[in-house]
């Protein structure tokens, strides 16, 4: 009985365990279940959030590939509309220094080459404006960055500071300043570097200088440094003046805004011009610093390496003054720092020079002791102005010539035709200089004849007897043409024109031409698309130089990709010209020539 109560108690427990566990194993079943349900619904919630993300993602790519698509178009279409105005703006302007240069190769007066001077230098000053105007824009340095934007080339450096005083020497007539250079003997005349670009430093810092002196002089003064590793030069140039000077505290910060490389850093002291002048000063190897003190003036100082030139200088004509070695000149000049720059350049020209300041101290210094060949006076002196200076010699020593310095575009001493045997406009260039010197101690200067050991013959018909070439000038300006075929007939020359691209192809296909001067833009079919039909379709080829008045970065290359063999840029230059033929006569001295690819 007992035994059978247990039993059935048993079973009973067993079977509640029984049911217990079921329920308890279905609940976590549930559970379980339910965690999974909710883990597949984040799964798509998030497979749903991916998707979207997705889609936003591609639509920001797709915005901003737009963008870069629509930036790239606005860069070509600005690119294009540059390339436009440079081609219009320099292609007059090829004309206008290209008959100026011509007028330059014939015999002029002193006064009337200086005149010519003034159209060169102001236009290849105007032609350095638009090249920065056109080909960059100044707050964007990428241009100054790559080392291919300098142009180097043989330069003489007295003639690079010459053309910087040019483009001011208005201004310092107007404001009575000085200019004045200072080249150290030991320095080479003639250096290979890029004379543009440290034009264009001389000219910023000169300016600046303008714009804080009132009185006194702005001086240029070069030095010889030593040589690097490579053999290249090292220079140094100052630019001082006599103006206000920089406050300490200005200056301290100045120096560091010049020291400082960080292109974020935030200049405050420094103008657009002496930013510019800070980037082509690197790009020439070299860093620009600044000296002042108030009251006393500002100096400017930087230093470029440049290469050694090879060629012979033609501005030193020492042979001129040959005969005249020994000749006593009297200087009368009251500024001092042009008063030793004189004193060295007439001993350099193995003459004896004295000095006075006064034009009362000249007429004692004259009467005393007489025996002077040539008198060189300044015509603003005080109370003795160089007209009555010259005057006065003029009466008691008729026979003692003399030279003026006068204010550039001063003509007060046309009233008196024969009272001088020269006058040389200031600021002064060294070879007018010598020139005037070297033909008042000969005796032989007439005045308002056309000086003949002045003229500079740059164009001979020899040359086309040296270097023999049937020539085919391809140009659409009618002015352009007219003085590129008088240039070439001046070389001795007899060229062949044609005004597009089709009648070059006809031309070329009817006669041989060892040379071609191809205009690059030109109607009904451009300088590159006849250059590359007649690298297809010619037999015999021609050398082909590219002529352009655009020079923006990359038109080099895509007149090499066309196929031409060589590039002169607008307004052409004369002796660059010259050379460009003298280059390439005996590659086409037997007209069959291979193209080579290469821009020399």
């Amino acid at each position: 009985m007992i035994g059978n109560i247990f039993l059935d108690a048993l079973w009973q427990s067993w079977w509640l365990y029984a049911l217990f566990s079921i329920g308890a194993i279905t609940g976590m079943a549930i559970f379980f279940q339910s965690r999974i349900n909710k883990l597949k619904f984040h799964k798509a919630d998030l497979e749903r959030q991916v998707l979207e993300r997705s889609g936003l993602l591609e639509y920001a790519r797709q915005s901003e590939e737009q963008a870069r698509e629509q930036a790239e178009a606005a860069n070509r279409s600005k690119s294009m509309v540059l390339a436009k105005l440079n081609h219009q703006i320099r292609t007059p302007m090829s004309s206008v220094i290209g008959m100026a240069s011509l007028l330059n190769d014939t015999q002029l007066t002193t006064e009337q080459r200086t005149y010519t001077d003034n159209i060169l230098v102001s236009g290849d000053g105007l032609l350095s404006e638009i090249n920065d105007i056109l080909m960059k824009d100044i707050l964007e340095y990428s241009k100054f960055e790559s080392g291919k934007e300098l142009d180097c080339k043989d330069f003489e450096l007295r003639r690079c500071i010459e053309d910087v005083f040019e483009v001011f020497a208005s201004r310092s007539a107007g404001t009575g300043l000085d200019l004045i250079y200072l080249i150290d003997d030991n320095v080479p005349g003639q250096v290979v570097g890029d004379a543009l670009r440290l034009k264009q430093v001389l000219m910023n810092l000169v300016d600046n200088a303008f714009r804080f002196t009132s009185a006194g002089e702005i001086v240029i003064a070069v030095h010889l440094v030593g040589h690097d590793e490579e053999g290249r030069v090292i220079l140094s140039f100052e630019v001082r003046d006599t103006g206000n000077g920089i406050s300490t505290s200005k200056q301290l910060k100045l120096s560091k805004e010049l020291a400082n490389n960080d292109p974020l850093y935030q200049y405050e002291i420094m103008g657009v011009s002496l930013i510019i002048c800070k980037k082509l000063i690197g790009l020439m190897d070299g860093k620009l610093q600044v000296d002042s003190k108030p009251d006393d003036g500002s100096t400017f100082r930087f230093n470029i390496k440049a290469g050694v030139s090879h060629q012979r200088l033609y501005a030193q004509k020492h042979d001129q003054m040959a005969g005249i070695e020994g000749k006593k000149v009297l200087v009368v000049e009251d500024n001092l720092t042009l008063c030793n720059v004189l004193k060295n350049e007439l001993a350099q020209l193995k003459l004896k020079p004295s000095f006075t300041t006064t034009g009362e101290r000249a007429l004692e210094i004259i009467d005393r002791y007489g025996d002077f060949d040539l008198v060189i006076t300044d015509n603003d002196l005080g109370s003795i102005s160089g007209i009555n200076l010259a005057q006065s010699i003029r009466k008691h020593h008729p026979d003692l010539p003399v030279i003026l310095l006068g204010k550039h575009g001063c003509h007060s001493h046309h009233q008196f035709p024969s009272l001088f045997a020269a006058v040389i406009p200031k600021p002064l260039k060294y070879h007018v200089f010598c020139n005037e010197v070297s033909t008042a101690l000969k005796q032989k200067k007439k005045e308002g004849a056309p000086d003949q050991n002045s003229v500079k013959q740059v164009l001979s018909e020899d040359f086309a007897q040296q270097y023999p070439l049937n020539i085919l000038l391809a140009e659409d300006d009618l002015m352009n043409q007219l003085w590129i075929t008088t240039v070439l007939n001046k070389l001795g020359y007899k060229p062949t024109t044609v005004k597009d691209g089709k009648e070059v192809l006809e031309i070329v296909s009817q006669n041989s031409y060892n040379i071609i001067l191809m205009d690059v833009q030109m109607p009904e079919m451009d300088g590159l698309e006849a250059t590359r039909m007649i690298r297809l379709c010619i037999d015999v080829q021609p050398i082909i130089i590219a002529m352009t008045a655009n020079n923006l970065q990359g038109d080099r290359e895509e007149c090499l990709r066309a196929g031409m063999d060589d590039y002169i840029s607008k307004p052409l230059n004369l002796e660059e010209l010259a050379k460009m033929l003298e280059k390439w006569h005996q590659a086409s001295s037997g007209v069959n020539h291979q193209y080579a690819g290469t821009l020399g």
